[in-house]
């Protein structure tokens, strides 16, 4: 159908059109076409008809850019991005005083933003005025009225706002271009097209009234003729009922319309869709066009894509058809984006795909917002590690990892000052401790040194900035880390995304900060602080998107249904039809008035269309697919498009996956080798040197997997003496070993290696609250200073009970205190150590004095955390014990809590206090996993020796619990002869009890002479215990990283 202000009509309108273009007459004929691309496309079309394929002139427009061509003959125009259309959006909303919307005056979510730009700019397109929203209250009532009325004011200030600072969007310019006088516009577009006697639109299947106001206009120009091309079939009002409409309000704007079909596109199945898709009339067969139609059917979204990939290979492979004849596409692109880029990589497959990226997704922008983030949440530790872990900012004196263990074990959350004061203070302390990262003072010194480096960088945003200081200090942050270099450095499959990334952010804040000082009068006196500008700058990112520029005919186009609108491909495939992605659900736009709220009919008739429009896109064979699920679980169901086509065609699904006679791409052929065992699959390889690594590769994998714990090096078992490793595990041979470090390593020896080797630290969130281990340290410290003042003053607790608890209660606070400064106790661990509601009677330190009060042997605490090794206590004093050796490879190092001794019988007791409580069984004891009691009973034994010049012997090991319950408060001692504890067995059975210790050291010590030998020799497998699960991988932190479960998957 033509629509024109012409009373006659000729169907030779395209033949006049075309010898045009044959007679090197390109200039007379003005295009009018929907899209971008469509105009590339047919500019190239063009001027492969021309004579010589030589032209000099080509008018080819959208109605926008015609719009915007009339509006800038005079004056310059200044379009408003997206991201200035955002932060003048936030303006409005603070600039109004409003209820319902009242929290929208401080924050607005990224969604809701969007949603109500995107509706005012439709407002805008439309030319609704808030004077004409406001008119239209009348019909709604309650809070439905308050909303839609502050709508209208927030509408109202965003509108002035773009006049106050000459801003424009695409509605802003056809209302302005409307306003012109006919003379004016005939005056303005014979400047800019002086030789144009024909304007064709075509490709349209809509208009808003401002446009067509606009092509009124332009039909009214002397010497001009403008004819508007539809695809229109007057018996199918399923389909075309949006057209009609369309037809009928040009026809009252003195529009004649005449039937008119044109020349088609190639496409067989057209004039069938035209008569039958979506049409109410049933019809009697079903058409079968043969090799026209094929349906994919993927298992999910992935397996899609794979199977569209794989019949692309085929085509490239076996058809020589050229990538660019052919085309993929969906209505939600944003779906299958991340997967078509993964997919066609891995399959070779050259691909232009026209998805506009988030800004707010590239490692570029997100690393310099990190850095803002930084000094506006005044070094909050989240904002420092994220800034940290970016491959845009490497800390020169620290690792990251580093970095994050300070502040997790200093519990530092935020502060410049706490940073460096609590770094400072632990730095200059001189007791010693088993902590690896506290003890230290070189690493502490050098995660100081980069706060200091950062701190240093970013002082610039330290004070309020004008809007021109900023953007400045901004790009000069950027030239400073060498942003650009880096960003071609690091960059691998994506150099041109993220280099687009980062000249679309700086040319984004430029622009946006120069066009916010139009909004003072004398923005050199007004001072913003860095917040002010990271919140604008943050919602500008969230709101700008950008597109990487085409290769023309390079690879498959990758694009979505609005985009392919009337071009043509020899083969397309339309993805994700399902329902929900095509037809998408409709869903009322819930901040819009009712009479301009799209109705659920007219969205389907639009989705109908549009589906319409992209079935004629393919000129030989058109493929439709469709996930059978989203991931695994959630089932989706075909488009009801395509239920519908299946109604008027024969479509047969096509099975690429029946076809196991192809190997696609590299990584098929790896896993089909490895699947089947087959290495002669891998002489399909051209390249020698990849087959001997590959070959090498599944050689290793196939030992790992049938024999998981023999002596190989993949498996574990490092050659200690080999020059690359011998550096690494040259400090383990003749070292001091910790308790804790040999339990580790006896419950799984990989696990050692990546802490303690390799020193990989899982992040772990710093907290305010004091962590179990402090509070572990805290009681500690408590109860040693209060047993060594009661042995000092020779108090006894059974008659000076009162004083006794005074002094333990004094100790506690003067600890508590001390503590504070440098750490936080929350109220409830403070009220646990000096009791609950004010009450001592109801605190740990009570509990701990009944205890010692209901004690009934024979004996005496007498020595406190007593350290063996290279330990001091801490007082600061050297162990008595400097070397505690077992042979001549194996020494170690740790703390005792508590010895108490029967002098009379010549026997001892050894403490360990735990806040859980938890005691070792007899299993654990016996594999050498739980080493702790039998080593303090040993390390005792020979401190005894050495300080009373006498020999005792082990009576008992003790679990003291410190948890605050009265059930399982106390001491609980670890039985090894018939579950009976010393203090209860007679004097037989105590001789067993004793004998069994002395077994049980001698049982300990052979196990750590094991153990230590294993880590120096670079023994480093994968957990053996029968229990691993339970006793170790449960509740592991390097699972991503082991290969167990691969194990155990047989």
């Amino acid at each position: 159908m033509i629509l024109t202000k012409k009373r006659s009509f000729s169907d030779a309108l395209l033949k006049v059109i075309e010898d045009k273009i044959l007679n090197g007459k390109t200039n007379e004929v003005l295009h009018l076409v929907p899209t971008n691309r469509k105009a590339r496309a047919l500019k190239k079309e063009i001027i492969d008809k021309t004579p010589a394929r030589a032209v000099s002139i080509i008018p080819i427009e959208t109605i926008f850019t015609l719009a915007e061509k009339l509006f800038s003959v005079e004056v310059p125009l200044s379009l408003a991005s997206d991201a200035a259309s955002s932060v003048l959006l936030k303006k409005a909303f603070q600039k109004n005083q409003l209820e319902y919307f009242r929290s929208f005056s401080k924050t607005i979510p990224q969604g809701s933003l969007d949603r109500i730009k995107n509706l005012f700019s439709e407002y805008k397109r439309n030319g609704i005025t808030s004077e004409y929203l406001l008119r239209d209250l009348g019909k709604t009532g309650g809070t439905e009225k308050q909303k839609l009325s502050e709508l209208a004011k927030v509408y109202d200030s965003y509108c002035e706002l773009f006049r106050q600072l000459d801003l424009y969007e695409i509605g802003d310019v056809i209302r302005e271009v409307n306003e012109f006088s006919l003379k004016d516009t005939a005056e303005r577009f014979r400047i800019l097209f002086p030789s144009v006697k024909i304007i064709y639109a075509f490709g349209y299947s809509e208009f808003t009234n401002p446009e067509i106001s606009l092509l009124k206009k332009l039909s009214e120009l002397p010497g001009e003729d403008l004819y508007i091309h539809l695809d229109y079939q007057r018996n199918n009002r399923g389909l075309f009922s949006a057209v009609e409409e369309v037809k009928d309000k040009f026809e009252k704007e003195g529009f004649y319309s005449y039937p008119f079909t044109g020349k088609g596109n190639g496409n067989k199945l057209s004039g069938y869709l035209s008569r039958y898709l979506f049409n109410e009339k049933k019809i009697e067969k079903k058409n079968s066009y043969e090799d026209a139609v094929a349906l994919i059917v993927g298992k999910n979204r992935e397996d899609e894509i794979i199977q569209i990939a794989k019949k692309i290979k085929t085509f490239l492979a076996e058809k020589n058809v050229p990538p660019n004849a052919v085309c993929v596409a969906f209505h939600l692109i944003q779906n299958y984006s991340g997967i078509i880029r993964d997919v066609f990589l891995q399959y070779g497959i050259p691909f232009n795909l026209t998805d506009r990226f988030s800004l707010n997704t590239f490692n570029p922008v997100i690393s310099v917002i990190n850095l803002l983030e930084v000094m506006a949440t005044d070094f909050y530790h989240k904002a420092v590690f994220r800034v940290f872990s970016s491959e845009y900012y490497q800390p020169v004196n620290a690792q990251s990892s580093d970095i994050y263990q300070v502040a997790s074990k200093l519990r530092i959350i935020s502060g410049y000052q706490t940073w460096i004061t609590h770094i400072n203070h632990f730095i200059d302390e001189e007791n010693e401790t088993e902590d690896e990262i506290l003890s230290n003072k070189n690493l502490l010194s050098s995660v100081k040194k980069e706060i200091e480096s950062l701190y240093s960088l970013l002082k610039k945003f330290e004070e309020p900035m004008t809007l021109r200081q900023f953007p400045e200090r901004l790009l000069a942050l950027i030239h400073e880390l060498d942003f650009p270099v880096k960003v071609l450095k690091l960059s691998k499959e994506y150099e041109e995304e993220n280099i687009k990334s980062l000249t679309t952010f700086i040319e984004m804040f430029s622009n946006l900060f120069e066009q916010l000082q139009l909004e003072y009068e004398q923005p050199e006196s007004q001072k913003f602080p860095l917040k002010y500008f990271l919140n604008h700058l943050k919602t500008a990112v969230a709101s700008t998107r950008f597109n990487i520029k085409e290769r023309p005919g390079y690879g498959v186009l990758v694009s979505n249904f609005e985009e392919i609108r009337g071009l043509n491909f020899d083969y397309v495939f339309l993805g994700g039809l399902c329902d929900g992605d095509f037809p998408t659900r409709f869903s009322p736009e819930i901040f819009s008035y009712e009479s301009f709220s799209e109705s659920e009919k007219k969205h389907v008739t639009r989705e109908r269309f549009l589906f319409y429009q992209t079935l004629q896109t393919c000129s030989k064979r058109l493929y439709l697919s469709y996930p059978l699920y989203e991931g695994t679980k959630k089932e989706l169901s075909p488009s009801s498009f395509l239920v519908d086509l299946k109604k008027i065609f024969e479509v047969d699904e096509v099975l690429i996956n029946k076809n196991e006679g192809y190997i696609y791409a590299f990584s098929e052929l790896i896993q089909k080798a490895a699947a089947q065992n087959n290495m002669e699959l891998l002489l399909n390889i051209k390249s020698e040197n990849e087959k001997e690594i590959l070959h090498e590769k599944f050689l290793i994998d196939k030992t790992r997997r049938e024999h998981p714990f023999e002596a190989f090096a993949y498996n574990g078992f490092i050659d200690a003496a080999a020059e690359h490793t011998a550096g690494l595990l040259e400090k383990y041979s003749g070292s001091d070993y910790s308790i804790s470090q040999l339990e580790l390593y006896a419950k799984c020896p990989f696990q050692f290696f990546l802490k303690r080797i390799l020193k990989l630290t899982p992040f772990e969130e710093p907290s305010e609250e004091l962590e179990p281990m402090e509070m572990g340290l805290l009681l500690h410290a408590i109860l040693e200073q209060f047993m060594k003042t009661v042995k000092k003053e020779n108090l006894n607790l059974q008659f000076e009970k009162e004083k006794a608890s005074q002094l333990l209660f004094a100790i506690a606070k003067d600890k508590i205190d001390k503590l504070s400064v440098h750490s936080s106790l929350s109220f409830w661990e403070k009220e646990k150590i000096l009791g609950v509601n004010g009450s001592k009677n109801d605190s740990i330190l009570s509990l701990f004095l009944e205890k010692e009060l209901a004690r009934t042997d024979n004996f005496e605490a007498a020595f406190f955390e007593v350290p063996f090794g290279r330990l001091r206590n801490d007082d600061g004093q050297k162990s008595t014990i400097l070397s505690l050796n077992l042979t001549s490879n194996a020494k170690l190092r740790g703390k005792i809590d508590r010895i108490d001794i029967n002098f009379d019988e010549k026997y001892f007791k050894v403490y360990d206090y735990k806040l859980s409580g938890k005691k070792p069984n007899e299993e654990d004891l016996q594999l050498g996993i739980s080493l702790q009691i039998p080593l303090y009973l040993f390390a005792a034994q020979q401190i005894l020796q050495n300080e009373l010049n006498e020999t005792f012997l082990p009576a008992a090991g003790i679990i003291y619990s410190l948890k605050f319950s009265r059930e399982d408060f106390g001491p609980d001692e670890v039985k090894t002869v018939n579950r009976k504890s010393y203090g209860k067995a007679g004097a037989e059975t105590r001789d067993k009890i004793i004998q069994a210790n002395q077994d049980l050291i001698s049982h300990s010590l052979k196990k750590i002479d094991a153990l230590i030998t294993g880590i120096s020799a670079g023994v480093y497998h994968l957990s053996k215990l029968e229990k691993r699960e339970e006793k170790v991988c449960r509740l592991c932190s390097f699972k991503s990283v082991c290969r167990i479960q691969e194990i155990e998957d047989g």
